[in-house]
């Protein structure tokens, strides 16, 4: 039997990602238990109210803005940086570092909820977002070797270098204090800063680019590599079969450009790393939430 050429085994995928994320975008509703006070008062707000309120501390990357990454599972070797937000692009740009021509689209819609709250949805589309991977377990966020990419503050301190970027789509949904209310940092959530009438209900993010693989993927330095990602998020859900970590998707792909073969992981230079990570028995977003802090 012939098999696929590498585009349409690509388009294949792509195809499939799509359609996991409308799917478990129609579930976040049923999933979520959301009662509207009024399903005809949805209100639109621009965009730039969720954008502007990202990037707000600097805890993790000094002096980089902060903003959620994501990790694989089964096993746990990968940690992804996306600037879904543009915040590490802002930076770069007003610290007269490069500029990576990252540009964001979305829409923002809520509609009110019957204990005064709002039920609030971003999706958000991002092109030329910095990226790049670490391995797990993590030592130091800011200083780990590489698997792929450069970090914003090594484009800062080194212009020449070419970022990795990538294509991310995004989609959040949470609740509010009140209609229109400024909307929260989404690291908020990870640091517990967030005011407790606002609830993160669901993320999804789907990421793809092209970039530099480094050394400790185990490929000669500088190899080209395309980089994919999928994490679907549901919080409010049953947690019981594919929801039962509150993610039904976490999924690193990370391999040479034009390899036909996919692989999550790779078997870094310390093998017996990815085993030594202790065992959670919390989800996946409290997996991720002990990576930050």
């Amino acid at each position: 039997m012939r098999s696929l050429p590498y585009r349409a085994r690509r388009a294949a995928r792509t195809v499939l990602m799509l359609v996991t994320t409308v799917s478990l975008s129609f579930s976040i509703a049923r999933a979520a238990g959301i009662k509207t006070a009024d399903p005809d008062a949805a209100s639109s707000r621009p965009i730039s109210d969720f954008l502007l309120a990202q990037g707000s501390t600097n805890f993790f990357i000094p002096p980089l803005p902060d903003f959620i990454a994501w990790t694989d599972n089964a096993p746990l070797t990968m940690f992804a940086s996306v600037d879904y937000a543009g915040v590490v692009a802002a930076y770069l740009l007003s610290h007269g570092g490069p500029n990576v021509g990252t540009e964001m689209a979305g829409t923002v819609s809520e509609r009110p909820l019957p204990d005064g709250r709002a039920d609030v949805n971003v999706t958000l589309h991002t092109k030329n977002a910095v990226t790049w991977i670490i391995p797990l377990p993590a030592s130091d966020l800011a200083t780990d070797p590489l698997l792929y990419g450069a970090r914003g503050t090594e484009l800062l301190a080194n212009p020449s270098l070419v970022p990795t970027l990538s294509r991310c789509e995004m989609r959040v949904n949470f609740t509010n204090t009140a209609m229109g209310a400024p909307l929260p940092d989404l690291i908020a959530f990870i640091l517990g800063t967030n005011d407790p009438a606002q609830e993160l209900r669901a993320v999804m993010v789907n990421a793809t680019g092209g970039g530099t693989m480094h050394a400790a993927a185990g490929v000669p330095e500088g190899t080209p590599g395309r980089f994919t990602l999928i994490n679907n998020g549901v919080f409010h859900a049953s947690f019981k079969g594919g929801t039962a970590d509150g993610f039904p998707a976490e999924q690193i792909v990370l391999r040479p450009a034009g390899s036909s073969i996919v692989s999550e992981s790779y078997q870094f230079e310390n093998p017996t790393a990815a085993a030594a990570s202790p065992a959670v028995k919390r989800s996946s977003w409290a997996r991720v939430k002990a990576l930050f802090r």
